[in-house]
């Protein structure tokens, strides 16, 4: 059995900034601060179970041979408390008006973003992802007690041809 990586974060602050292509850009990079993540949803960084071809013969009913293609991490959670400002950069629409009249236009089409992403986690730690790519979707209760949650999900990449790391930890 292939071993998964799975990593459960109690996060005290995510930040954004453009991608990282090498391990020099982590001290330039510009961060910028996310909304609430929502402890509900924990953040969690899961590595798929690799995909398997195995190479069977006539004459044997075990694969001869087995070849492995390992698939990619992703990171998943959810963002709460979004100002309608956060909410443009995170789903794409407009804010309408102003003051306590502005409201979020969402769009008719998702927004993909691809930035660089560090939790930051109570215990002091980093997790960085150099270049991830995804979205973020429109998750609303409304109602008594009702919540507006921002559910993401961002696929880790190669920070790039040089630097082929998917996750700093």
């Amino acid at each position: 059995m292939a071993e998964k990586t799975i990593a459960k974060l109690r996060v005290v602050e995510t930040e954004f900034a453009d991608p990282i292509a090498n391990e020099a850009g982590i001290a330039t990079a510009i961060w910028a601060k996310q909304p609430l993540t929502y402890r509900e949803d924990a953040v969690e960084i899961v590595q798929g179970e690799p995909e398997e071809e195995p190479l069977y013969s006539h004459e044997n009913d075990a694969p001869e041979d087995v070849d492995y293609a390992g698939t990619g991490v992703s990171a998943t959670g959810s963002f709460i408390k979004a100002t309608r400002e956060q909410m443009v950069g995170l789903m794409g629409g407009s804010v309408v008006g102003e003051g306590e009249a502005a409201q979020y236009a969402h769009p008719a089409s998702l927004l993909t973003l691809n930035k660089a992403i560090r939790f930051t986690c109570k215990d002091g730690s980093k997790v960085i992802i150099p270049n991830a790519k995804g979205y973020v979707l429109l998750n609303l209760n409304i109602g008594k007690g009702g919540l507006g949650k921002f559910p993401f999900r961002f696929n880790c990449q190669a920070a790039s041809p040089d630097w082929k790391c998917d996750i700093l930890l």
